[in-house]
This record gives C-alpha cells, structure tokens and sequence, in this order.
C-alpha cells in the first residue's frame, strides 16, 4: 500500500483512482464535501451521512493514506478536515464528481457496479413488482432471477411489507425493517432491509428499490446472548446513537408484547415517544457518561401517564473512545417507584 502511496504522487491520480477506481468513490465525495465546510468527527460524520461507523471510519483511514485529509485534536476526540493540497485543488474533485454521476447514468456501467456491490438490492416498479434483482440479493434469497421477475415481494417474503413501502410514499423517508425469509425447508435467513423510493427521469410513477444485509450469523450471536438473558428480569436494550434498536432481550420484547426481531431497526422514541428522555438520551450521547435515574418509565409513552422506574443507560464506546451505541438496562420489579 506504500508503494501505491508513493506511485500517486500526482493530486489529480490520487483522485481518480479513489473516487472512480473504487466501489466507496460516491461516499468518498461526499465526505470530502461535508470536510470542506467543517472539521468532522467518525461519529458526526455516521450521522449527517446515515453511514455505518465502520464504513466511515475505514473510508477516512484511507483518505488519510492518501493524505486528502489530515486530523486534529480537540480534547479527546479526533477531527478530520480536507488536506491543503486537497483545499488548493478542490475543483479536481468536482471533476471526478461529474464523471462518476457520467458513470451512472449508463445503464450498462451501473449494472455493473450493482452487482459488484457488497449488499442485495432489489428494485421495484410503480406495481412493487420486481423488475431488477442483483446476484447477491439473489443468493441470499435462495431464487433464481427468471423466477423472481415480474413477481410481488410475497412471493418469497412472508412478512408484509406493504405498510412499509406506503410509509416510504408518504413521508418519502426510508424505512429499516428485519425480515425473516425461508430460503430451503427448514431453513431461515434473517435480512436487514432498508426500503426507498425513486424515480426515473424519464418516469413519471414512483419506483421502490431494497437494500438488503444477510445478519443470520449477528442474530445468531445474539440468540446466544439472550439465551443467557432469557431467564432474567433486567431488561436490556442496545441501541445505536440514533436510538434505533440492534439488539433486545427477551424481557424488552415481553413488555413491548412484540417478537425481538420485529424490534429490531425500530427507533426507541418512535415506539416510546417522550421528548423528556429523549433528552437525556442525547445528553449521554453528547457527554459519553453514564448515568442511573429514575424518572419515566423507558418503556412507556410520555402520554401513557407517570409510570416511573430506575434505569441505567451506558454509553458503548470504540478503541477511539468515541460513542458507538447506547445500552439501556433497568428491572420492571422497581418500576413503581415514587
């Protein structure tokens, strides 16, 4: 990797062979765009993006090989900023922006990106019939594309997702939900799915896509570790900075009266919504402290009445002490405290 380092010397080759040469070019620009008007931090960068932390933070590592960006302390957290050379030769990466957004709009060259990418993506007509399915998507469903075209989702997703996609219609916000699939007798995958809207140019009528991430073996895991849990009072939550849920214990699920896995990607205010600790949320996000309390109950809604209960939310933080989730505990045997 040095070698390549010393190779691309030239500003306008280190470009090219990031922002065009790679898969990662389209998140690339646009965090050298957001670099260009503030120094960022990993963690701030994840949330005006809506990009995994790991994603972030590998892109940024690279960046700095590169010397695109360079960092700098502020107390204790690191913040990255474009390099001067980067600075004086802004109007390169522009460029390099125009010829990717080129790239994309041939059908032939786009194809070929989707189906090179990591995740399975399935896109659907103003019908939500499919009308394109890439080969990882396909693997991970189980079905070939010849029997999967022209079909509605039901025919291999059990779960409803109707409401999803007319929630998508209506805010024109995209929605994540886990959903389980039955790839072979007897045997089942559990898929994230982020589901969007778009449109084509040259269309009227809006068209669906699906963004989807196999995390049969993480849900393994965490079966695991609510097997552990499963027998006891406390309820656990995990949830990222955003307070969308990764992971709940079977106790969470029972005081919800909902499966875990229909849990899991929902945000904790929209279920429970209560500006008060929301709040207090944040301020353990902001401060990385944390805290026991009793106030409201976590679990309920802010309009439900005054339930109250001593909880405890735990800031998870990285090997670079920055925030990457929140962990929220509390026993509903106290939770009629006064």
């Amino acid at each position: 990797m040095l070698l390549e380092v010393f190779k691309l010397d030239n500003i306008k080759q280190k470009l090219s062979y990031l922002i065009l040469g790679q898969q990662e070019g389209q998140e690339r620009i646009e965090i050298l765009e957001h670099l260009k008007q503030d120094p960022y931090s990993i963690n701030q960068l994840a949330k005006e993006l809506d990009l995994d932390h790991t994603t972030v933070k590998h892109n940024i590592e690279t960046l700095l090989e590169y010397e695109l960006v360079r960092s700098s302390e502020n107390g204790s957290c690191k913040l990255y900023s474009l390099s001067p050379s980067l600075k004086e030769n802004y109007d390169m990466l522009k460029g390099m922006k125009k010829k990717l957004e080129l790239v994309f709009r041939s059908p032939k060259l786009f194809e070929r990106v989707v189906q090179q990418t990591h995740e399975g993506i399935i896109i659907l007509d103003e019908n939500k019939r499919i009308v394109f399915i890439n080969k990882i998507a396909e693997k991970m469903i189980g079905h070939q594309t010849k029997y999967l075209l022209g079909k509605n989702l039901s025919y291999f997703i059990e779960a409803d997702i109707d409401q999803s996609l007319e929630s998508v219609s209506t805010t024109g916000e995209p929605v994540k939900q886990s959903i389980r699939i039955e790839t072979k007798p007897s045997e089942t995958k559990t898929l994230m799915v982020t589901l969007d809207h778009f449109h084509f140019e040259d269309k009227e009528n809006e068209n669906f896509f699906l963004l989807m991430k196999d995390i049969s073996k993480k849900t393994e895991k965490e079966g695991i570790l609510d097997a552990v849990t499963a027998h006891s009072d406390i309820v656990m939550a995990y949830l990222d900075t955003d307070f969308n849920l990764l992971y709940v214990n079977s106790a969470y699920a029972k005081m919800t009266a909902k499966p875990p896995e229909d849990l899991i990607g929902e945000n904790h205010f929209r279920l429970f919504p209560s500006d008060k600790n929301k709040k207090m949320f944040k301020k353990i996000v902001k401060e990385g402290k944390m805290i026991s309390i009793k106030g409201d109950h976590p679990l309920r809604s802010s309009d439900s009445g005054q339930e109250s209960a001593r909880w405890i939310l735990t800031p998870v933080k990285d090997n670079e002490d920055d925030i990457r989730g929140l962990l929220l505990t509390f026993s509903p045997d106290i939770s009629d405290l006064t």
